[in-house]
């Protein structure tokens, strides 16, 4: 079966968007080449190559898998009948095509959809290149997660999504207990290897769903909706036990401490992430390790914070 690679160079190799759209045999108005270099984007491909599928056999269902993701057609469900195949291009692995369908995949069908395949291959190594330069523009290049720039617009849109659903939505923002000194004194390769670790703790505990973030140097972010955010507190709690009995993070006595805040209906998205803010601070506060709900109106918590950093002074 297919394994999605977490590199992306093994994945693709030294993949470079083709200069001629016109290597394929038919670039008619109508072909299905010429409808595939209309878009860029994965799900809108899958779903125009689908259609052309279903004219040589009425498929249940139809999976693209690849190491940027899972794709699925729409109205795709499972069948009696499985058809794999993996599509290649210059030696290059792109992806593993699912069938699926009520009826057998005989040799024959097999070949017409073949050719079809054979049509797709420029147009969706083009789309896999552009998927990937976009991931890497919105991800953080050490641990992998979601970059600053990608939280904000994920953030936006989770408010928005809440609202119109009238859902629950919490988040989350994390601030590493102790990082400083595992820099000064055992050097940044190590506080790199802490900060991995981190991540890797955080993608264990919480669901593949969930959104995750590392702003840059110790903090990070979590978007809780739905089900999690009813139960963010539980949610927080076994992602700050997480990260405390891990063995290498206790090694060099790295912790966390967790601020989280609500979405109330008459809020915004500064609303809420000031509101985390301010019960992250708390949490610190209050001796670190800890998860903490904002309590401080904006005044007395910018009251406080001015007083905390006169008596440091």
């Amino acid at each position: 079966m297919w394994q999605e690679s977490g590199n992306l160079t093994n994945a693709f190799g030294d993949l470079t968007i083709s200069s001629n759209w016109q290597d394929s045999p038919d670039c008619s108005e109508n072909s299905l080449v010429s409808q595939l270099q209309t878009t860029l984007d994965l799900q809108q491909q899958l779903d125009i190559f689908s259609m052309s599928a279903g004219r040589v056999l009425t498929l249940s269902g139809l999976t693209l898998k690849t190491a940027l993701g899972e794709f699925t057609a729409r109205g795709s469900k499972n069948g009696q009948h499985q058809h794999l195949v993996t599509l290649t291009l210059e030696k290059q692995v792109l992806a593993e095509l699912c069938y699926e369908a009520e009826y057998a995949f005989t040799p024959l069908i097999q070949q017409q959809l073949l050719l079809l395949e054979s049509e797709w291959l420029f147009a969706l190594r083009n789309a896999l290149v552009v998927s990937r330069l976009q991931q890497m523009a919105l991800k953080d290049p050490l641990t992998l997660l979601g970059n600053r720039r990608f939280f904000d617009d994920s953030f936006a849109k989770a408010i928005q999504l809440a609202k119109r659903h009238q859902s629950p939505f919490v988040l989350l923002l994390l601030d590493l207990d102790n990082f400083k000194q595992v820099n000064d004194i055992s050097g940044h390769s190590v506080g790199d290897d802490v900060l991995l670790k981190v991540a890797d703790c955080m993608r264990d505990t919480l669901r593949a769903t969930d959104s995750l973030f590392r702003f840059g140097g110790d903090e990070f972010a979590v978007l809780l909706s739905d089900s999690d955010a009813e139960h963010a507190e539980r949610v927080s709690e076994r992602l700050l036990q997480a990260i405390k009995q891990d063995a290498f993070l206790a090694e060099h006595q790295v912790g966390c401490s967790i601020g989280l805040a609500r979405l109330a209906p008459e809020q915004q998205a500064r609303d809420v992430f000031h509101q985390a803010d301010e019960a992250l601070y708390q949490a610190k506060l209050s001796g670190k390790g800890k998860v903490r709900h904002s309590s401080l109106t904006r005044p007395k918590f910018a009251e406080a914070r001015a007083g905390a950093l006169l008596a440091a002074s």
